[in-house]
């Protein structure tokens, strides 16, 4: 029970990612705030967390809507009394060639990716000073090391946005204790792998040295490293978690 008497709120909870790091939290003893635009997904998570004995709550949020946001914060503030661990998972990808890419899906991809991060560590991270102590992870990808390879340009842009504003604010954060760090996870078996289809699956694993996609705990696993106490001196990193297809 490493985040027992914790308060972790998780954005994008209602599946894959989000969902893997909501269930990894509770079961070490934290209590959940599943954040999600899909209210009814996000409440079958907080059933899942409640069946293992836990407390969580679901919250309707669009991350890139700052009056959304700031009402999540309020709402895990007056429930819980706390926010100790932010987990930002919630992000939106598109495959569409750069040529097709219109103006209003770019906008779109960098409001959830990039702007939703920015306005959700915001938000927390005002509660967390106050209280000099905090984690704050994003999910960033591999694609924002290496550029579209069966994503888009603007959502590889996103997630590259995403690693650079992870350092700015752990450089920000650190004098108030508060760890700030990034996971970059390669192809993980989740909704939007599914529907790649099995020709696409099969030449992308190929490309990865595991020969295999990663597991959405595997992701959580490394989420739960860096919120935990083991993480404690480790702030502005990014650790990658992609079965060697990105090594730097």
């Amino acid at each position: 029970m490493k985040l027992r008497n914790k308060v972790a709120i998780v954005t994008g909870s209602a599946q894959g990612l989000g969902r893997a790091v909501a269930l990894t939290l509770a079961r070490e003893g934290a209590s959940i705030v599943a954040s999600d635009i899909n209210l009814e997904k996000a409440k079958a998570v907080v059933r899942e967390i409640e069946v293992i004995g836990q407390e969580a709550t679901a919250v309707k949020a669009d991350v890139s809507n700052k009056q959304d946001v700031e009402g999540m914060v309020k709402t895990t503030i007056s429930q819980f009394g706390q926010v100790d661990i932010l987990v930002n998972c919630a992000g939106i990808c598109s495959l569409s060639p750069i040529l097709e890419i219109e103006e209003e899906e770019w906008d779109r991809i960098l409001a959830v990716n990039l702007k939703g991060t920015f306005l959700c560590s915001q938000a927390v991270f005002r509660e967390m000073v106050s209280r000099k102590s905090g984690k704050i992870v994003n999910i960033s990808s591999a694609s924002a090391k290496i550029g579209g390879v069966a994503v888009g340009a603007h959502y590889s842009a996103s997630k590259a946005g995403v690693i650079c504003f992870t350092k700015s604010l752990a450089l920000a954060a650190a004098p108030y204790k508060i760890n700030v760090n990034c996971v970059c996870p390669g192809p993980i078996e989740t909704e939007m792998t599914d529907a790649w289809g099995d020709e696409m699956n099969t030449r992308f694993k190929n490309m990865i040295p595991w020969k295999d996609y990663g597991k959405p705990q595997d992701v959580a696993g490394a989420v739960l490293f860096l919120v935990s106490e083991e993480a404690r001196y480790i702030t502005g990193e990014t650790l990658d978690v992609n079965g060697g297809l990105v090594m730097d």
